[in-house]
């Protein structure tokens, strides 16, 4: 890969980072606010799914849907590479699920206690990304 092209991708990697800390950045600002827990899964999805697509910019991948960057961190990232685990690989499939829930269902099966685990989950998945791109 050439240079140029080495730095142009790294720096479309950290404006993934950006977005995926102003996510997070988002969260704390709306719990403070006591929103429901309904926007919070949209912005945990959407820290995730920026930190995991800054991962794959960072190796040259470009997935093209929401699904394909999930498929390609489980397939790269754990089951290729081992460098994280079964349980982090599979963390932006199940945010997108639930944030598919909080967006489009009129009853979900989750509250405030889910959501905190979640998060916790999330902010682990972020710095395992960020760790695979450092």
């Amino acid at each position: 890969m050439k240079l140029i092209e080495l730095v142009r991708r790294m720096s479309e990697a950290e404006e993934f980072l950006k977005l995926s800390d102003q996510a997070f950045t988002d969260i704390e600002k709306m719990k403070n606010s006591q929103v429901s827990v309904r926007p919070l899964y949209n912005r945990l999805y959407y820290g995730v799914f920026y930190a995991a697509k800054a991962a794959l910019f960072s190796i040259e991948k470009e997935p093209k849907t929401h699904r394909g960057v999930a498929s390609q961190i489980f397939t790269i990232f754990y089951r290729d590479e081992r460098m994280i685990s079964k349980d982090t690989a599979i963390v932006l499939q199940r945010l997108q699920q639930k944030r598919d829930m909080a967006d489009y269902e009129i009853e979900v099966n989750f509250d405030q206690n889910d959501f905190e685990n979640d998060l916790e989950k999330g902010k682990r998945f972020v710095e395992k990304m960020k760790t695979i791109i450092d």
